[in-house]
């Protein structure tokens, strides 16, 4: 008995996490190689940070919600739906979806509604920011409920 393939066939609906940077891709080849040999459905999703702004700094000192500019979460959106769904062209994917929210957080609780068996996404994103590189990978990793795949470059 091949114990890959057995180990292959649980997974039914494979949600692949994208912030469009080199790893993403691998991200989606990966899976989408994988949802070919087990006959798994698979969904791109990519998370829009909404930047937020401070009303006055000493508000914001205090942890009030700040202000955000419709205009930019808008804009922001309209770009991540056209690059989702080139990459979605690009590998024969149907189903994707731009969600508002926090990266780290929000792509637990898409899957968790979602009914995910497995949740793919690349190592770290294309933030830049050395001290930060990885901690969307780290926290979906360590607090999904279902299997995470973590593609290395």
């Amino acid at each position: 008995m091949n114990t890959e393939v057995d180990n292959l066939e649980m997974y039914k609906k494979i949600l692949v996490a994208v912030d469009f940077s080199e790893n993403s891709h691998k991200a989606v080849l990966k899976a989408k190689n994988m949802a070919n040999r087990c006959g798994a459905d698979i969904e791109l999703i990519h998370v829009v940070e909404i930047p937020t702004y401070p009303i006055l700094e000493d508000i914001a000192v205090m942890g009030m919600p700040g202000i955000w500019d419709e205009e930019i979460g808008r804009t922001l959106i309209e770009v991540s739906n056209k690059k989702l769904q080139s990459l979605a062209q690009q590998f024969d994917i149907s189903d994707y979806r731009t969600i508002e929210g926090l990266p780290s957080s929000d792509i637990v609780k898409y899957a968790e509604q979602r009914q995910s068996d497995l949740i793919v996404m690349g190592t770290h994103g294309a933030s830049g920011l050395k001290a930060l590189i990885g901690s969307t990978a780290n926290s979906v990793i360590n607090h999904a409920k279902c299997d995470v795949l973590a593609v290395k470059l």
